[in-house]
């Protein structure tokens, strides 16, 4: 049976993941931030952990998240899936294969169009379930290759949300490729992980945008901060203007934390600006759902960004 999971059930998921997906932070503090950004109120009916279950033996367990898209020129419901684990004495049994087949069908049946993954794991698994593997690049920008900050950039607040979400929004209005809505739910889910983060580091508020603003144009960036590197999770801008305070706005970033290097997925306005490689690790993955749902062939070209890859 597939249902939520409820507390220790969750618990034991996280400590489960806490090794693959923990980053710097230790267990009780990775524990503390799952759990708070599962309870967040922009997690309501959008983001869930379940698990597969036989009476209440817990077998297998995913994250999965509601999403709107479009492909094709048409919109999309699309199942995203994440973190998916199996306890290692209860691998190669079927059961995580059993959960995410059963997890489809649901979403099958509910009127969703496509599901959405990133695997780490050989592709072949997840072909098995239906899905093809699709673009999947990435970009690694070094500080030379930014302009030097000459103003018209301020660091994202609390309240610019709803511009970033537009920002975003705007460059995906007719595209026909496969991509995920920039509403602002994106936005706001995406910075109370951002939030959840930092308070789990200890830091405080994260530095997690920067907005350009010119005379004749506005741009945007939301960002996170690697070991080494500045991940822009989505950029977007209305002019040249606009790209040039914002691409400063970047530089002035990557200087004042240290990091050096940029790192982006090429995506909308993003796409060509770098020179891109393919990725080896986290492969996106699509599978339609629905008769008739007009998803990428099997490699073909997305609009996916970091911010999509939850």
């Amino acid at each position: 049976m597939l249902r939520e999971l409820t507390g220790e059930e969750r618990s034991a998921y996280l400590r489960g993941i806490h090794p693959i997906w923990g980053g710097l932070l230790d267990e009780p503090r990775f524990l503390a931030f799952q759990r708070r950004l599962a309870d967040a109120p922009e997690a309501h009916d959008r983001y869930r952990m379940l698990g597969w279950f036989e009476g209440d033996r817990l077998l297998s367990a995913l994250k999965t998240y509601e999403l709107q898209g479009a492909s094709a020129g048409r919109p999309l419901r699309v199942l995203g899936i994440g973190a998916v684990y199996t306890p290692p004495s209860l691998r190669r049994k079927g059961y995580a294969f059993a959960m995410l087949r059963d997890a489809l069908e649901r979403a099958k049946q509910a009127g969703t169009h496509a599901a959405l993954l990133f695997s780490d794991i050989d592709v072949t698994y997840y072909e098995r379930l239906g899905f093809r593997p699709v673009e999947s690049r990435e970009v690694s920008v070094e500080l030379s290759q930014l302009p030097r900050p000459a103003g018209g950039f301020r660091s994202a607040m609390a309240g610019d949300e709803p511009a970033l979400a537009r920002i975003f929004a705007a460059p995906r209005k007719d595209e026909q490729r496969l991509h995920l809505c920039r509403d602002e739910w994106t936005v706001r889910f995406q910075l109370r992980r951002l939030r959840e983060l930092a308070r789990a580091r200890g830091v405080g508020e994260p530095e997690w945008g920067i907005v350009a603003e010119t005379r004749t144009g506005e741009g945007g960036a939301m960002l996170r901060f690697g070991r080494d590197s500045v991940d822009v999770l989505d950029a977007a801008w209305s002019n040249d203007s606009a790209r040039q305070a914002l691409f400063g706005g970047l530089r002035d970033c990557m200087q004042r934390t240290g990091r050096i290097r940029l790192r982006l997925w090429p995506a909308a306005q993003l796409r060509g600006v770098f020179t891109a490689t393919e990725r080896r690790s986290s492969i996106a993955m699509v599978a339609s759902l629905a008769t008739g749902a007009l998803l990428p062939e099997r490699g073909g070209p997305t609009e996916l960004a970091l911010l999509d890859h939850n």
